[in-house]
């Protein structure tokens, strides 16, 4: 595994780390309106039995070596990315956080920054078939 790979996964390993305390924060403070809207339950369930444990998996398949883990990172990387922007927008645009839509604009950019960094690292690692 290359610098960069590593550096990728370990930022995606925190970034899944924080997505879990957001929900174990959201859990505590704000159940009530957690189960009382559908759409956030869906996020919940989506985060903590498809984002978290794919990109969990993929790390860790590519920190072993595994062959399966690229194509698991790169399907992680997707749904995080999918998740985050479709959540982070939902949320601010309900006012939930009390943040303003343009800095749900740049937390998604830098997201994408990262998941370009990703990939290319996922490919610079990867010997050419």
């Amino acid at each position: 595994m290359t610098k960069q790979l590593n550096w990728a996964v370990n930022i995606l390993f925190v970034v899944l780390a924080l997505l879990a305390l957001g929900w174990v924060w959201g859990v505590v403070t704000n159940w009530g309106e957690i189960e009382s809207r559908p759409v956030r339950l869906a996020y919940i369930i989506c985060d903590l039995f498809l984002v978290i444990p794919l990109g969990v998996a993929g790390g860790y398949g590519l920190k072993r070596g595994k062959s399966w883990g690229g194509p698991v990172f790169v399907l992680a990387l997707g749904v995080l990315l999918f998740d985050i922007a479709h959540g982070m927008f939902y949320l601010i645009w309900d006012n939930y956080f009390g943040i303003p839509l343009w800095l749900g604009f740049i937390l998604l950019a830098v997201l994408i920054v990262y998941t370009a960094f990703a990939i290319r690292a996922l490919m610079q690692s990867s010997p050419p078939a």
